[in-house]
Formats: structure tokens, sequence, C-alpha cells
């Protein structure tokens, strides 16, 4: 069972939010999405004070969210606004009423809505070269049948690309490969020293014999994952991945692909595109069965020196969870090996 963090999270994109209200499950809240006459985007819980009526089968009126069972119209703040069939006499009509409310914000395509005990400390999480000159990029959106932990250690693992992406990342042969491993409160990366080259379809159809590679892997709090592979000639390829728990064993995951390649950008995005949504569903299909085992003989796995970075997303989500991050602890390094 997942654990719940405080934190930004994302709840739609920001086609989906238009003049329409819209129902969201982010981390188990049940909510409604709807945009008042300025466009801004509010999120409330999905549930009419009166009759427990949803709200996102309602409508949008001068900016306020309308309750399509008996009218009762509630502001961006969750407020109730309007009470038609109450006489002005009536008792009820002098108290405030409000349901739940939760902070919003609108970047890059996205609405995040943030979830948590207390305000906000910060705006959302930014995706790498969002926009930025000579980069291209495109969103996938996906559906893991799995828990926030598997699909942030799988987008995090290189060992399994081998077998579960065949030719596509790796050949078969093991190289010994030296990784740094860098972690403080709220995330951990891993710096891989010596990994040759990939060998693959798609960076043979990018990167020409000959170039060197840099390779990293990151995760942050509360649930974002981060692969950036940069090149000798200037050029990058990296991939951004956001989890939101919709609920137990069911994530949300937005995916930014970034790249700087030497192909024009029209051209590699179709191609980027479908590699990329290959890729993705074999690991939705991988993780599903991995959910299901789980689900029939519990949490029972067997961690190793190769699975370098599992074991801190579970420790710093945990520590999070538990109010136990602190933000003056030291910075920690070290180094292990494994064969890729």
């Amino acid at each position: 069972m997942d654990v719940f963090l405080d934190g930004w999270y994302i709840a739609a994109t920001s086609k989906q939010v238009r003049k329409k209200p819209i129902r969201r499950v982010v981390e188990g809240k049940t909510l409604v999405l709807f945009r008042d006459e300025n466009r801004q985007v509010h999120a409330l819980v999905d549930h009419c004070l009166h009759r427990g009526m949803r709200l996102s089968n309602g409508c949008v009126k001068q900016g306020t969210l309308e309750c399509p069972y008996h009218g009762w119209r509630y502001n961006g703040n969750g407020e109730v606004v309007s009470q038609p069939a109450l006489c002005d006499h009536d008792p009820l009509k002098s108290k405030t009423l409000a349901i739940d409310s939760f902070p919003t914000f609108e970047q890059e395509e996205h609405i995040w809505v943030y979830i948590g005990n207390s305000p906000p400390k910060s705006n959302p999480f930014s995706f790498p070269f969002y926009g930025e000159k000579g980069w291209g990029h495109f969103f996938m959106h996906t559906q893991f049948e799995a828990s926030v932990v598997a699909c942030l250690e799988n987008f995090l693992d290189v060992p399994h690309t081998v077998y579960v992406h065949p030719g596509l990342f790796r050949k078969g042969g093991l190289t010994t490969v030296k990784a740094r491993i860098t972690k403080d409160s709220h995330s951990v990366k891993a710096e891989f020293l010596n990994e040759p080259v990939l060998t693959g379809i798609g960076p043979r159809l990018f990167f020409p014999k000959g170039t060197q590679m840099r390779h990293t892997d990151a995760f942050y709090l509360p649930s974002i994952s981060r692969v950036d592979y940069t090149f000798s000639n200037n050029r990058a390829f990296l991939i951004t991945s956001q989890c939101t728990r919709q609920e137990d064993g069911i994530v949300n995951v937005t995916t930014h692909i970034a790249w700087n390649l030497p192909l024009p950008k029209m051209l590699c995005k179709p191609i980027l595109r479908a590699y990329c949504r290959h890729v993705i569903l074999q690991d939705v299909r991988l993780l599903k069965k991995i959910g299901q085992q789980t689900e029939r003989f519990g949490p029972q796995f067997l961690h190793t020196n190769a699975d370098l970075l599992g074991r801190h997303i579970i420790s710093l989500r945990k520590n999070a969870a538990d109010g136990a991050l602190d933000d003056n602890e030291a910075i920690s390094v070290y180094e292990r090996e494994l064969n890729l």
C-alpha cells in the first residue's frame, strides 16, 4: 500500500478543463475541477453539502460551480454563495457553508493540485527544458496498475531494459559499470561513470558511433523520476515522469520527453513518440503482472546492490510520510558496481 505524501500532483491537462467541470481522483481524494470567469482553475471536493450530489455533473455559471440537483453554487474557495430555494429569513442563509478546496497551479500544459495538511511551500516541479530554444518535447499520459514505488523504481531501473525492452536500449552482453549514488533529504541520483553508449534501435537512429555518453537517473519527492542522457556533441535526451496515485494500485503517469538532437524536431517527434509509447506499454504490461503478484504474495522482495535507487525511494517517501525529513541532512555519496 502506498504512503500518502503532501505535495503537488498533476490532476489533468489544461485542455481537459474547459467550460464544463470535470471529476478527477488525486491521491485518493475525489475532486471537481472548473474554471472561473477569469480562466483560473479551482479544485473542490466533488460532493455537494446539500444532498451529496456530484458537482462535476453540474455547470459553471458566473464563475461559480452550480450543483445540478438544487442549484446550490460554490465559489473557487468552496464557499456556498447561492441556495435558490431558501428564503432570505431561513436560518441557514446566515451560516457560512463550505466544502474543502485545494490549491491549484497551471503550468506547462497541466493542472497541478496540492494535496496536503499544510499550505504549499513552493510551486510545482517544472519539466526540464520545456519550451526552451533548440529543444523538442511532447507529453504522454499513461495509467499503470501498480504502486507509485513500483512505477518509480521501474522508470529508474537499468538492468531490466535488456530483458523487458530487448534491442531497444542495450545489447545482451554484460559490461561492469560503476555508479555513483548521491542522496540528500529530498532526492537521490545515480550517475553511471563508465557506461558504454546505448546500442539499441533508438540510439542508433539519433547518435553516431564514437559519441560519448553521460547517463543519470534521479528521484525527487514526492513522486518524480528523471532520466538524462547527454552526449559529447552537445545533444541530450530526457525522460521525466510524474506519478499521481488515483487509488491503491492505480497510478496516472505524466511523462515529458525532451530532446536536443541533430535532426529536425518535426522529424524526431513522431519517431520518438512511437518509440517511447512502445517502451512504456511494455512496462505497463510488466508492472500489471508485478501488481498481481504483490496482491497474491505480498511485498516480498529481495534488494541487491544492482537495485540502485529502489531502497532510497522507499526510505525517502517513508521519511516524508512520517514527517522525518531533515533539510540539514548531510549529502551522502557512495559508489556501486553492477553488470549492464
